[in-house]
C-alpha cells in the first residue's frame, strides 16, 4: 500500500515488534529508519542495534516520512494527523484493543483507503477505526487480502494517504508456524 519510491520510514515505538515490523519493510523497500518512543534508552537502544536515527519526538520521526509504523500499547494517539504528509502509508500494528488507539480520527478522516485484517475482526478489537467512527462498510474500508489479491487496489494515486490497522489473525499465526515447522522437518 505504500508508495513504491518511499524511502523514509517513521517507527514509533521500539519494543521487540517494531524490530519485526522493520525487518519486514527492509526486506520489500531500501529505506531509511527514524525511531521514537516514550522510553529514550529504549529509542536509542533500537537506533544503534539497527543504524536509524532516534528522533527526539513523535514529530521530528514521522514529519516527511513516506511510511510510518505505529507499534505501541498507547491509550491515546501517538501522532498528529497535521504532521502526515499527502502520500504517506501507515502501518498501525499496536492498539488491539476497542478502548485503545494511536491514530487521530483526524488522520483516518484523511486516509483514502483504510486496510484491515478483517472486517469482522475490526469491529471488535480496532480501537483506531471504532473510537473514530469509522464506517467499516465504507467502500474505503477493505481486507488486506483483497488489496494482496489485486481485487481492490492499495492506493491509486501517489497522493493518498493510506493505513493498514493490523489486529492480525490467530489463523496467520498458524500459518506461520507450520510453515517453520515443515521447514524444521525437512532439514
Amino acid at each position: 500500500m505504500a508508495r513504491e519510491d518511499a524511502s523514509v520510514l517513521a517507527v514509533i515505538g521500539s519494543g521487540f515488534q517494531a524490530e519485526t515490523q522493520l525487518a519486514a519493510i527492509r526486506e520489500v523497500r531500501r529505506i531509511n529508519e527514524r525511531v521514537w518512543s516514550r522510553n529514550a534508552e529504549h529509542r536509542e537502544r533500537f537506533a544503534g542495534r539497527f543504524d536509524a536515527i532516534a528522533a527526539e519526538s513523535a514529530e521530528q520521526a514521522v514529519r516527511g516520512a513516506d511510511i510510518v509504523v505505529t507499534i505501541t500499547s498507547a491509550r491515546e494517539p501517538v501522532l498528529d494527523a497535521g504532521w502526515v504528509g499527502l502520500g504517506c502509508h501507515i502501518n498501525a500494528a499496536g492498539s488491539n484493543n476497542p478502548q485503545r488507539r494511536e491514530l487521530p480520527p483526524e488522520l483516518l478522516e484523511r486516509a483514502a483507503r483504510i486496510a484491515v485484517d478483517s472486517r469482522e475482526q475490526a469491529r471488535i478489537e480496532s480501537g483506531d477505526l471504532l473510537l473514530a467512527n469509522v464506517d467499516l462498510d465504507s467502500v474505503r474500508v477493505v481486507e488486506l487480502q483483497e488489496v494482496a489479491a489485486g481485487r481492490v487496489p492499495g492506493r491509486t494515486s501517489g497522493d493518498e494517504i493510506t493505513v493498514f490497522e493490523s489486529n492480525g489473525l490467530g489463523v496467520q499465526d498458524v500459518a506461520a508456524a507450520a510453515f517453520v515447522y515443515e521447514k524444521a522437518i525437512a532439514g
